[in-house]
C-alpha cells in the first residue's frame, strides 16, 4: 500500500519524488528532480542578483503551480495503485 500523502509531500518538495516513491514513472521522477535542481539554481541566481525581480515573481508563481500540480498527480497515482492492489 502506498500512502497518497507521502507521495503528495514528496512531489511537493522535490519534483518527481512522489513518482519514485510510487514505483511508477521512475525515470520521469529522476528527470523531474534533475530539472528541479537546475530550475531552483536559476531561480535563486535571479533572485540574488536582483536583475529582473518582476521575472522572478513570474517564475516563482509558475513553479508553485507546477509543484502543486505534480503533488496532486502523485497523490492520485498512489490512490490508483492502492485501488488496483485491493482488487
Amino acid at each position: 500500500m502506498k500512502n497518497p500523502w507521502v507521495a503528495f509531500v514528496l512531489n511537493l518538495l522535490f519534483f518527481g519524488g512522489g513518482y519514485i516513491y510510487n514505483g511508477k514513472r521512475i525515470g520521469l521522477g529522476f528527470a523531474l528532480i534533475l530539472a528541479w535542481i537546475v530550475i531552483r539554481w536559476g531561480e535563486i541566481a535571479i533572485f540574488l542578483t536582483n536583475l529582473v525581480f518582476s521575472k522572478w515573481i513570474i517564475l516563482f508563481s509558475g513553479l508553485v503551480i507546477l509543484m502543486f500540480s505534480l503533488a496532486i498527480d502523485a497523490y492520485r497515482e498512489a490512490r490508483g495503485i492502492n485501488a488496483q492492489n485491493k482488487k
